[in-house]
């Protein structure tokens, strides 16, 4: 039997959806199973925050729909994972995406850096074909996207202190077989700021 409380949350998840148009845009031609692998990622991360993703390119935008909240989620550098190559990535910190902030105010233009997110696929197991290396960038750029998507959603230049939108994560987390997750309290900043 369900309880009250699992009913009524529920419920409120069912009953608000909010859509945003996340408009994409790449430098050069990304490999397909990376982007598919990218969009569903961050769709899972934000499911329990009640967003409803719509994925378009930017350059097919004719203006003729609309959207409670857009983004531009612009790709840098190349997003294809390229043969595998000996070595481990590197151990500084270097920044994977941003989001655009003017007087303290998060804007609706995000990007993340391709090249230096597929510095993860040094984790992925040397002997994983090439389709497997192409869903491992997807999952890496999709937890960065997701990351900085909770920036401009939730309007928040803060970091947390648990889940994907703390200030750093490991590159090896990023193409970890191990779920990543917003914490309940990203969550319900994410949804309070779309309310």
């Amino acid at each position: 039997m369900l309880r009250p409380a699992l009913v009524a949350l529920l419920f409120s998840t069912a009953a608000w959806c909010q859509s945003v148009g996340i408009f994409l845009e790449f430098d050069s031609t990304p490999s397909r199973a990376a982007v598919e692998a990218m969009k569903h990622e961050v769709d899972q991360l934000l499911r329990p925050s009640g967003v409803s993703l719509k994925w378009r390119l930017a350059a097919d935008n004719r203006g003729s729909e609309s959207f409670a909240n857009l983004v531009l989620l612009k790709f840098q550098g190349k997003c294809r994972a390229d043969a595998w190559t000996a070595g481990l990535a590197p151990r500084s910190t270097r920044t994977l995406g941003t989001s655009k902030v003017v007087n303290g105010q998060v804007l609706p233009f995000s990007e993340v850096r391709c090249d230096a997110v597929k510095q993860a696929l040094s984790y992925v197991r040397p002997e994983a074909d090439g389709v497997e290396r192409q869903k491992a960038l997807g999952l890496a750029m999709g937890r960065v996207a997701a990351h900085e998507l909770y920036h401009v959603l939730a309007n928040a230049t803060a970091h947390a202190v648990l889940g994907l939108a703390r200030a750093a994560e490991s590159l090896d987390d990023l193409v970890s077989a191990r779920p990543a997750f917003f914490s309940a309290e990203t969550v319900e900043a994410i949804r309070k700021a779309l309310r």
